[in-house]
């Protein structure tokens, strides 16, 4: 327990402002703001970030890499995937419905996942349960998405018609946004919208409606899920020059609403604002999730469970078994023997090395990675691959997991699955608790922040150095707007720190010829990531996985 306030290294002034960003001081208490002392924090914590020290190792030259493992004990094995991710997963599970069982997933962190993972919590007011770390939500797959339509029917979350089970789908009530200090239901505050406001809403509704039911010259679907669904023609990507705040001026959207929902979804999904967003991807977020956009305006029912996409990840691992071996560092690759790459891998824990010989690598990390193990004797090939990954960029998430002993008090309303905060820069939070039909008592709340400033290098150094008290004081001055009464009913409040959580799809990425050479083959080495779609989605990751593990199992390895 922390007993006593901590002593802040900047004021909540500049710290609000810093993460939360300069428009969240109008709804803090100004008499608070330039104090040096955060209330007394009455809960304890952890501070949690992916392993950095294996990536920065990656950066120096490759004999520095790692002492002399000649002698390592040796491995061989048909094909090794690096990383255990949604798309690393994805490949191996591909690989099993092929026939080909001899292989091993290595994934550096101690759980698989990647942003997908969830953690487990117990507390005499709920018993046991599992919340997110970061992706939380699943779009009900559409009939073109028949690959994912089969592994969710082989996870039971879907029936041979496609129907998804009814506990699977989100429960009512859905969603609530607090505006004008009240909670209204919906993502918009419609209560308070003027005429103008309803016109535009619906204009917008149309115009994303006709976007979904456009086709190529191919016959393929403009916006489509997984994006290797959609059509080749440049004419969409025309879209991909300007930003999606461009874009709604140009088309005369000015609702105040209409522009926050618009400029919301961007961080929801892309941890951009509208005005840094491909208006490719951002017309993409609506159009490529409607049902059927020549019937209604209504976009895919949500899959949830109270872990997120953790549930999926389970599901995967599952079927993968002891193939997945996690605390596993891969250092470099080399081709020793003809037709086959060797892998440096370390034991993270023990500091013990293995050599792992492989027909077939899949090296299903981010691109920044993927390109720094490859063996130096590639040359120009390795470095165009590091020239490539540099015209990648990602964003960086706060993530909070909120142990509630009770619920905040609440007047005329009730805690929904996703809870956002009107013209707020942070996403709210969602409930972890909310799928177990649970409404009342203690529960787990995940809060949201995606980090959107302009230099997001500057933004990662400036989120990686911050303090658990810090982040904690950051996400309760956030709630306490909302729930005043929130900061002495948390019983555990732990932070995930995201550096490079996500692909962004700036404005110019799509259109990036480095995204589709990145993941072509070189040999026997195969890429796959969500990062080569430019949006980061279970979809795209699930979709590249397939594709890897197909080209492995076409190649004979």
């Amino acid at each position: 327990m922390n007993a006593q306030p901590r002593r802040l290294r900047y004021t909540r002034r500049d710290l609000l402002s810093s993460v939360l960003g300069v428009g969240s001081l109008a709804c803090v208490g100004c008499d608070s703001l330039s104090s040096r002392w955060s209330g007394a924090l009455p809960f304890a914590g952890a501070f949690l970030s992916p392993n950095r020290e294996i990536g920065h190792r990656l950066r120096v030259p490759t004999s520095e890499r790692f002492t002399d493992s000649s002698d390592a004990p040796r491995r061989r094995v048909s094909c090794v995937i690096v990383g255990g991710g949604v798309a690393g997963l994805a490949a191996g599970y591909e690989l099993l419905q092929s026939g080909v069982d001899d292989f091993l997933v290595l994934e550096l962190e101690s759980s698989p996942g990647g942003t997908s993972r969830s953690t487990q919590y117990t507390s005499e007011s709920f018993g046991s349960l599992r919340a997110p770390w970061g992706a939380h939500y699943l779009p009900l797959p559409g009939p073109g998405n028949e690959p994912l339509q089969a592994f969710l029917r082989d996870c039971g979350v879907l029936d041979e018609h496609g129907a998804a089970a009814e506990h699977m789908l989100c429960r009512d009530p859905e969603e609530r946004v607090w505006a004008d200090g009240r909670w209204q239901s919906g993502l918009l505050p419609m209560r308070d919208a003027t005429p103008e406001d309803v016109a535009q809403i619906e204009r917008f509704q149309t115009e994303i409606s006709e976007f979904a039911l456009r086709t190529g010259n191919d016959g393929k679907p403009w916006f489509a899920l997984p994006t290797s669904r959609g059509t080749e023609d440049p004419e969409p990507l025309s879209l991909d020059q300007i930003s999606m705040q461009q874009w709604m001026r140009d088309r005369e959207f000015d609702s105040p609403c209409l522009l926050w929902l618009v400029d919301h979804s961007c961080r929801d999904d892309y941890g951009l604002r509208a005005d840094q967003t491909s208006a490719w991807a951002g017309i993409f977020y609506f159009a490529a999730r409607l049902i059927d956009a020549s019937q209604s305006t209504d976009s895919a029912p949500v899959l949830t469970w109270p872990e997120g996409n953790g549930f999926l990840v389970d599901q995967l691992a599952q079927r993968i078994g002891d193939r997945i071996e996690t605390n596993r560092a891969v250092l470099s690759m080399n081709e020793d023997e003809p037709g086959t790459q060797t892998l440096h891998v370390l034991d993270t824990p023990t500091q013990q090395s293995t050599r792992i010989t492989a027909e077939s690598v899949i090296l299903a990390v981010p691109q920044f990675i993927a390109c720094r193990l490859l063996e130096d004797s590639l040359g120009d090939t390795k470095q165009e691959r590091i020239h490539q990954a540099r015209s990648f960029q990602y964003g960086s998430w706060l993530v909070a997991n909120i142990v509630l002993k009770d619920r905040p008090k609440e007047t005329h309303s009730w805690m929904c699955w996703d809870n956002v905060r009107y013209q707020s820069t942070s996403l709210g939070y969602v409930n972890a608790g909310h799928q177990t039909g649970s409404d009342h008592g203690g529960t787990v709340i995940t809060w949201y922040q995606a980090l959107t400033g302009d230099n997001a290098a500057l933004t990662r150094t400036e989120l990686l150095n911050l303090t658990w008290d810090e982040a904690a004081e950051v996400v309760c001055s956030d709630l306490e707007i909302m729930h005043p009464d929130i900061r002495q009913r948390i019983e555990t409040l732990d932070i995930m720190v995201w550096g490079h959580a996500m692909i962004q799809p700036t404005v110019g990425s799509r259109s990036n010829p480095q995204l589709k050479s990145a993941s072509q083959p070189i040999g026997n080495i195969h890429f796959a990531a969500s990062d080569l779609s430019g949006v980061a989605l279970f979809e795209e990751a699930f979709d590249h996985g397939r594709r890897a593990a197909q080209a492995v199992v076409a190649s004979g390895s």
